[in-house]
């Protein structure tokens, strides 16, 4: 599962368009070749939407309190974490998957 916009145009119900803007931004900024199409050769979309996540959380952190922009960075995190989440549990190797997800929101943390 390589086609990132093509998984989450399938996601149902599809977000609002504000919300899809974001998130293709988000993996946008966090993929490899700043492409939300594809990743590289045979990655599966869990990896991206999890680092693009993390990102927007960070992105919200910058800026709390009750700040417009950091509750819409927040919606955005939220909903990148549970595609996440969906696309390791319909990935080959689920548990991978979701390890990816815990790396990319605690890094190093399983190193421990």
């Amino acid at each position: 599962m390589t086609d990132r916009r093509a998984w989450l145009r399938g996601r149902r119900p599809a977000p609002p368009a504000e919300l899809a803007a974001a998130i293709d931004e988000a993996c946008a900024a966090v993929a490899p070749d700043g492409s939300a199409d594809r990743g590289a050769a045979g990655e599966d979309p869990t990896d991206i939407l999890a680092r693009a996540a993390a990102d927007r959380l960070a992105a919200a952190l910058r800026h709390p309190g009750r700040v417009r922009a950091s509750a819409f960075e927040l919606l955005t995190a939220d909903a990148l974490l549970t595609y996440a989440s969906e696309a390791a549990l319909e990935s080959s190797d689920p548990v991978a998957g979701l390890d990816a997800i815990a790396e990319a929101l605690f890094p190093g943390a399983q190193d421990s």
